[in-house]
């Protein structure tokens, strides 16, 4: 209603005409109407999670190489019983160098999980260590790509995608615990194996 008029020295308080008191009501609707139009989206969204909808929140896990061997034993269980409540088939493409670094892990999982009615249809580079494994594994199924070289590995198992980096050090890998993607990217691996028989 009233306002400060700073042109003198002398200070001096001056009416403000009737009309900014209209403005000042307006401004107040408007911060109003910001405030329950925010107020209305949390409702919404609040709404799917309280419905029992499901709001996917993706989680996500770096491990260093130096606890990296003992977090490959300790998710294979996970990670394998996510396989089997989808469609059963461990999808993806792997670096050999992978292998040629965790072969005990490859060796341990295969003993594990005989007779889970798994298996893995990876896509990797031709390599000795690819050679000597061929056949000895019923349960792993590997193709080779003629035009492309992996230089990482990818694994979609279940609602999980896997990647990990062996080619140099320090290796690390990443898991990304998410449905939505780890089911469209089991759906690109499977176009990718039928298209390559």
């Amino acid at each position: 209603m009233i306002a400060e008029d700073k042109a003198d020295a002398i200070l001096h308080l001056v009416a403000l005409p009737p009309e900014g008191l209209r403005a000042t009501i307006e401004r107040s609707k408007v911060e109003l109407s910001k405030k329950e139009e925010l107020v209305d989206a949390a409702i919404e969204e609040l709404g799917l999670i309280h419905s029992g909808e499901t709001y996917p929140v993706p989680r996500l896990r770096f491990v260093e190489e130096n606890e990296l061997h003992d977090y490959l034993f300790q998710n294979a269980v996970k990670w394998n019983e996510s396989v089997l409540s989808k469609d059963g088939i461990w999808y993806g493409f792997q670096d050999h160098s992978f292998v040629e670094s965790y072969a005990d892990w490859i060796d341990w999982t295969v003993k594990k999980f005989k007779g889970t009615n798994y298996k893995i249809r990876l896509f990797s580079n031709a390599s000795k260590i690819e050679e000597r494994l061929e056949g000895k594994i019923p349960e792993r199924s590997i193709k080779f790509l003629k035009s492309s070289r992996f230089t990482a590995t990818t694994w979609v198992v279940g609602d999980y995608l896997v990647m990990i980096l062996t080619t140099k050090a320090p290796f690390y890998l990443v898991e990304i615990h998410d449905t939505l993607m780890a089911e469209n990217m089991r759906e690109v691996f499977k176009n990718m194996w039928e298209i390559n028989k």
